[in-house]
């Protein structure tokens, strides 16, 4: 029989107590941390245009209210405002503030970037299109 002196004995209970205080702390860490939830999903894709479906069905296809305005520039002057604008085709020309752009459309507001038109009573919002890459000229 296998007889321990009191060295081998402190040891040895020593070397237990560390095993069971590292496991102690790692069921304490593993439990008291909260649960991350589940992982994030993959990117949705964005949604098809339905608009152009009910065509299918007999339904009448429909422009956007301001698909044929397109914006070049802004003009705040001291008795008013004005924006450089197309409409369909046309080449640009100015149109004050208040103004008729087409039938049915006037000119509501000038804002620093955007426009907001009133088209039958409803107003939409067209914004100046991003600056190009080239050299960008203000003139006061």
């Amino acid at each position: 029989m296998l007889r321990m002196n009191a060295l081998q004995v402190r040891l040895l209970s020593l070397a237990l107590f560390v095993v069971f205080c590292v496991t102690v702390a790692y069921w304490a860490v593993t439990l008291s941390s909260t649960p991350r939830g589940p992982l994030p999903a993959a990117a949705a894709h964005s949604e098809l245009p339905t608009d152009q479906a009910s065509t299918l069905f007999g339904g009448q296809l429909q422009r956007a209210a301001n698909q044929d305005i397109h914006l070049f520039g802004v003009l705040a002057l001291q008795g008013g405002a004005a924006a450089i604008i197309s409409t369909g085709g046309e080449p640009p020309h100015a149109v004050s503030l208040g103004g008729s752009i087409m039938q049915g459309t006037t000119l509501s507001e000038v804002r620093a970037r955007s426009i907001v038109i009133d088209r039958h009573g409803v107003h939409s919002e067209i914004f100046l299109p991003a600056n190009g890459a080239g050299p960008t000229i203000y003139v006061r």
